[in-house]
């Protein structure tokens, strides 16, 4: 972890650049729009996406990870978001909801990454 006392992550970071899909949702859940990301970096507790869309914090998100073979949903929350360059915002994401199964996939991949990043 970094020691710059502006950082307020509360996980390491480990870098993989693997596309998704999301959902916006309304407070109620109700689908307000989709689009496709790329994840910037992961961690145990969250993400960082890049897309063509620029999120407000608050946003509620259901996203679909490509994990290998496997598929895991989860919901989450954007918690900061910022325009990269005229096409390009990148977007933090603090997880909220796994369904069981797929929060023990992602955790598989997630230190399967860690390992192979040597960490």
């Amino acid at each position: 972890m970094s020691h710059d006392i502006f950082e307020r992550r509360q996980s390491e970071r480990r870098y993989a650049l693997k596309f998704l899909d999301y959902e916006r949702l309304s407070e109620d859940g109700e689908i307000l729009g989709r689009g496709l990301a790329r994840t910037l970096n992961v961690s145990e507790t969250g993400l960082r996406l890049e897309s063509s869309e620029f999120f407000d914090p608050g946003q509620r998100l259901r996203i679909t990870l490509g994990l290998e073979n496997d598929l895991v949903q989860v919901e989450g929350r954007i918690v900061s978001s910022q325009p990269e360059d005229d096409e390009l915002c990148s977007s933090g994401v603090i997880f909220l909801e796994f369904e069981e199964a797929a929060h023990r996939t992602y955790q598989k991949h997630f230190a399967a990454l860690k390992s192979a990043l040597g960490q």
